[in-house]
């Protein structure tokens, strides 16, 4: 398998279809070839002439890799862990949050998804202002603060030196049929963004919404991953549109759709110069190699 997929030279790895992917994900070889390319950009930190620490780095195969997937409660993060993992026994809601505390689900190979409790994202602040009355203003104070602590949070984990919760990659995951607060969006976007952890936006239930509300949605988005702009690494965010399931909606039947992008997605994310980042100098901390 490694042999055949090796995305970490010249090639990318493309899935024929889900179940080829979910197959893959049972392979313990799986992310070999992105290990060696690890390992051997380390050992070429080592060789230059600047005193770099790779210890920490050095143990990232140990812990495996970590996709944190992020969305509002409802929006479809363990749906999408559910039908990527092909494990039935995820408990999912589409109207409530799901999960209540971090839940792991680790591949064979190593990459473990990470289904965090769903948020509530709180009104742009101008409109906040719109609303006087006092009842509003102290919702308004539980909501930012609520947001700042979620915020703060992602920001912990992206710069963390646990590397068994430090996430290789980010999904955040959007209902098409749930508003879209674009400043509020981007404000979390911008904590993995600027930290180099790749970020993926996931449309989901896309059959939700009718075409023009689609093409609205898609429009949105996609100006908004525009507006976040390139990382350090000059990549833009990846934006996929999302059929988690198989369903019937104003008579027409849906397929599920975009999974197995999104599963491509994911490894192909990973890169050996992430390593770089939790290098440290003998006299300095972790990400200043």
């Amino acid at each position: 398998m490694a042999a055949e997929t090796d995305v970490w030279t010249k090639r990318k790895i493309s899935f024929g279809n889900l179940e080829q992917g979910r197959t893959a994900l049972q392979d313990e070889e799986l992310l070999s070839p992105f290990y060696d390319a690890w390992h051997s950009c380390l050992d070429r930190l080592e060789a230059s002439p600047i005193a770099v620490n790779t210890n920490l780095p050095r143990k990232l195969p140990s812990h495996g890799v970590n996709a944190l997937m992020v969305g509002e409660a409802g929006a479809g993060k363990s749906t999408l862990v559910k039908v990527l993992t092909g494990d039935a026994g995820i408990i999912t809601s589409a109207t409530q949050a799901g999960t209540h505390g971090d839940k792991r689900y680790t591949c064979p190979c190593g990459l473990s998804f990470v289904d965090t409790p769903g948020f509530k994202l709180p009104v742009s602040p101008e409109e906040a202002t719109k609303s006087n009355n006092q009842q509003s203003i102290l919702m308004r104070w539980k909501d930012d603060f609520i947001w700042r602590r979620w915020l703060s949070r992602i920001q912990s984990l992206c710069t963390s030196p646990d590397l068994s919760v430090r996430p290789s990659v980010v999904v955040y995951c959007h209902r098409s049929s749930s508003r879209i607060i674009p400043n509020r969006l981007l404000e979390m976007w911008r904590i993995p963004h600027a930290n180099n952890v790749p970020l993926i936006v996931c449309v989901t239930d896309v059959c939700g919404v009718d075409d023009t509300a689609l093409k609205e949605v898609r429009k949105s988005m996609d100006g908004m991953v525009k507006e976040l702009g390139e990382d350090a690494l000059g990549r833009l965010a990846t934006l996929i549109e999302i059929n988690s399931e198989q369903k019937t909606v104003r008579g027409h039947q849906y397929k599920v759709t975009g999974v197995k992008q999104l599963l491509e997605g994911v490894v192909n994310s990973l890169h050996p110069l992430h390593s770089m980042q939790l290098c440290s100098r003998p006299w300095m901390g972790m990400g200043t190699a």
